[in-house]
């Protein structure tokens, strides 16, 4: 009866000790969780440890990731369509941050980063002649775009 109780009191104690740890690649970024709030963010790669039960570990892709939109029709300063076709290449910076204003769903990111992007795209296509955007002032408009 004691084998028993002490081979399930080892099973337990392997399993908690399972849950109290995890590990960070070096391709991610990871932000504990405990009963919902933030507590620490940015781990380096390596081996850390949590509280089971009480905190939760979110991990995130760091890599730059590509967010390629649809071909849109953007007007010029002469009342002309032009299709553009675009991607943007973006990374999380601020792991807390983009949890905080995405909850984490690389989808939402996606979808906000797009309605940002078509409006300073709209902006700028909309201060320029099709002359300007095709040739002359191509790298001035590209430079603008990506700040």
């Amino acid at each position: 009866m004691q084998g028993k109780a002490l081979l399930v009191l080892v099973l337990g104690a392997l399993v908690l000790g399972s849950m109290s740890v995890f590990t960070v690649d070096q391709r991610e970024t990871a932000l504990k969780l405990q009963l919902g709030e933030i507590k620490q963010t940015d781990y380096p790669p390596g081996l850390h440890f949590k509280l089971p039960l009480f905190q939760e570990v979110v991990k995130f892709d760091e890599r730059i990731q590509t967010l390629d939109a649809e071909p849109a029709l953007f007007l010029t300063n002469e009342k002309k369509n032009l299709k553009v076709d675009s991607f943007v290449k973006w990374r999380i910076k601020d792991t807390s941050k983009y949890y905080t204003s995405t909850g984490g769903n690389a989808q939402r990111a996606s979808d906000r980063l797009a309605v940002v992007i078509q409006k300073r795209m709209k902006d700028e296509f909309g201060k320029r002649t099709i002359h300007q955007v095709v040739s002359g002032q191509r790298a001035a408009l590209m430079a603008k775009l990506t700040e």
